[in-house]
């Protein structure tokens, strides 16, 4: 008895020697998605086009992402949401637009596309990690349709028990070409980071807590990763394709009262890790790189305003925290602006970051 009782009071004591932190968060507050004080109207109207173009007619399954995007496919419906919400957000819409493009949202929720994940060939970008990128495209959607009162609970209920549903599919990796397996150790660290980013999105969007904390604490255990190693991935252009998903979702967290760019880790915070990371692609500047996300992918600059996973543009969410405004990120702006004249644009964002977060930087 004695033994057991000195060990309890010899745990306790180191527990309150070493001070774990829980990085717990509670939440009191409508939660946001948001901050549209930041919208840079030019911007969203160069990139934006209305909701009579779109296609409405999806497939079944989705299929990874590549440069050819079928228009019945999640990457095309990914992209048509975006360029519509540009086209809103510059206050192009109109009422009329709006209907279709909710009649768009709605239809989706209510039926079998892209509810099944099609492997295709050996390698490429994985079926299942688009997947958490349509979820983040329907927040954003979702979001939009809320502030112009055009989304009922029951129609809100609808596209969150969809989101379940596509879910389900965010955690798997291929077991031949229509099957699957649970992910486990093979699942890539910008996915994981992604499964949970996209649900706090979805969840901010509707005022949802429990799917902004099921999102946080799946995005709280790979920012543990900082327990372990001072940033995500060695590889430089695979850090970067995480950090997509990492700092879209500490701008969500942040609008919302919760910073998680000082929280202390073993091997630093996520700010210290950003400067690391700024400074590796200052130093490699426009070299092309392979990423070690994906082994079959061909090697690419990274330093770019656009693309689908070989960009920066984290960079306006980045700096919509005016702490996050250094010299090293300044500089791979400055980089970023000189090798393209587009503004800030990346596919697995699910958002045009360059129209919602404009205002926070000056184009060189």
């Amino acid at each position: 008895m004695k033994k057991l009782l000195k060990l309890i009071i010899i745990n306790f004591t180191l527990l309150l020697f070493l001070h774990i932190p829980s990085h717990s968060i509670e939440i009191t507050k409508d939660l946001k998605l948001l901050d549209l004080s930041k919208v840079n109207e030019e911007s969203c109207r160069y990139s934006g086009r209305g909701a009579l173009t779109m296609n409405n007619k999806f497939s079944e399954f989705v299929q990874g992402h590549s440069d050819a995007l079928p228009a019945d496919g999640a990457s095309m419906f990914i992209e048509d949401n975006v360029a519509y919400l540009n086209n809103a957000f510059a206050g192009y819409g109109s009422d009329k637009e709006d209907n279709i493009f909710k009649k768009r949202i709605i239809e989706l929720a209510n039926s079998n596309s892209f509810k099944k994940i099609d492997w295709e060939g050996k390698g490429g970008s994985s079926p299942s990690f688009v997947t958490t990128i349509i979820i983040k495209s329907l927040a954003y959607s979702t979001y939009y349709l809320k502030t112009k009162n055009k989304l009922s609970d029951s129609e809100i209920s609808q596209i969150s028990k969809y989101v379940n549903e596509l879910d389900k599919n965010t955690f798997l990796r291929s077991n031949g070409r229509y099957k699957s397996l649970p992910g486990g150790t093979y699942i890539a660290i910008d996915q994981r980071f992604s499964r949970g980013t996209s649900l706090m999105l979805y969840g901010a969007a509707i005022n949802n807590k429990e799917f902004f904390l099921e999102g946080y604490n799946r995005y709280l255990e790979q920012l543990r990763t900082l327990d372990k190693r001072k940033v995500f991935s060695k590889n430089l252009r695979h850090n970067n394709e995480t950090l997509h998903h990492v700092i879209q979702g500490a701008e969500v967290l942040r609008l919302n009262g919760f910073d998680v760019y000082d929280m202390k880790f073993k091997k630093g915070t996520l700010r210290s890790q950003m400067e690391i990371h700024a400074k590796n692609l200052i130093k490699n500047n426009n070299k092309e790189v392979k990423t070690s996300g994906d082994p079959q992918a061909r090697p690419i600059s990274i330093i770019k305003t656009r693309g689908y996973g070989a960009h920066v543009a984290w960079i306006p969410f980045y700096l919509n925290d005016p702490k996050n405004k250094t010299e090293s990120i300044e500089k791979v702006h400055e980089i970023a602006s000189g090798f393209s004249l587009d503004d800030y644009n990346g596919g697995q964002l699910a958002i045009h970051s360059g129209c919602l977060y404009g205002k926070n930087y000056t184009r060189y």
